[in-house]
């Protein structure tokens, strides 16, 4: 589904929770995006959206991807502000960006990584998903650090802890950023990997900042 069909199906949804009349104007004030006249009614085609009047609604199918959007944007709100320590601007751009692109399996991870939390840091509810109800508690054996992945394994990028700032903004021009998918190429002499075509060598200690969702169908060496 295109960004901006996200953001308008968010927007519904955050407005019917808080209860408030959900009409074009509202949407429009909510939305980040331009809201052109063919997004609704493309909306209302592909049964997301349901009009009753001038006012809209979701439908039961346009809830659940609603709230898979509202999910995503919260968690990584808790994440990078328990794990980075992002102030509340960049955390906010960077949710934004991760609410449309963050794969399941790590949004689960990441959700079980950071004890099923109930509440953004504004105290919003996040709605539960699938690991929550199964109370899943298995996500340390599942997220590690780069640099405890043998020669030969894989990892997702999941997020970066780095003890210094700056060395974050290397990291992420180097094109080491969540969603990319690295290989240890090898460990010694020297620690490096492979991602998207690129070779790399890193420094034992920022490996570790580095933590991965192991990619399973992978063998070490």
């Amino acid at each position: 589904m295109q960004r901006s069909l996200e953001e308008i199906l968010e927007s519904v949804w955050k407005i019917e929770e808080r209860k408030e009349p959900c009409t074009l104007a509202a949407v429009q004030a909510a939305c980040p995006y331009h809201i052109t006249d063919e997004d609704l009614p493309a909306l209302e085609k592909q049964g997301f959206i349901a009009r009753d009047g001038d006012r809209f609604r979701l439908t039961e199918t346009g809830r659940v991807e609603a709230e898979g959007v509202v999910r995503r944007h919260r968690l990584a709100e808790v994440l990078f502000s328990t794990m980075l320590n992002l102030d509340a601007g960049k955390r906010e751009e960077a949710a934004c960006e991760v609410e449309h692109s963050l794969l399941p399996e790590m949004e689960q991870a990441i959700c079980t990584l950071l004890g099923h939390p109930t509440v953004c840091p504004h105290g919003k509810p996040i709605p539960m998903g699938n690991c929550c109800n199964a109370n899943r508690t298995v996500a340390a054996t599942v997220i590690v650090s780069l640099a405890q992945l043998s020669a030969g394994e894989k990892g997702r990028i999941m997020y970066i802890k780095p003890k210094h700032h700056a060395r974050f903004h290397r990291l992420s021009a180097f094109g080491l950023t969540p969603g990319t998918l690295v290989e240890v190429h090898q460990r010694f002499p020297a620690f490096c990997i492979r991602y998207e075509g690129t070779e790399i060598a890193l420094n034992r200690d920022v490996a570790e900042d580095i933590f991965v969702a192991r990619v399973e169908g992978t063998g070490g060496g």
